[in-house]
């Protein structure tokens, strides 16, 4: 069963960053079975995160300024943010 969180990130912008709050929905993964009489076993299967928003929490985006935003949002989430997305999950 999946549930939605929000994580607050840093996309870099010229020469800093700007907050953004990216909200997601988190399904936990599952531990590896070992063999059994009735079955030679199942591989773990990973978490999985799924993007649904990004929002500036001050500010609101023009459509293309959102687009960008939210395409960035998934990327980050999908890569580098991932540990963390599942950690905010997982520690909630």
């Amino acid at each position: 069963m999946s549930a939605k969180y929000t994580l607050t990130a840093y996309c870099p912008f010229g020469l800093g960053e700007i907050e953004v709050d990216i909200v997601y929905t988190y399904t936990p993964g599952r531990p590896a079975r070992g063999p059994s009489y009735a079955s030679g076993g199942e591989p773990a299967d990973p978490p999985e995160i799924e993007f649904v928003s990004a929002a500036l929490p001050k500010d609101k985006l023009g459509d293309h300024h959102q687009l960008m935003l939210n395409e960035w949002a998934e990327e980050w989430l999908a890569d580098e943010g991932f540990d963390d997305a599942v950690d905010n999950a997982e520690g909630a």
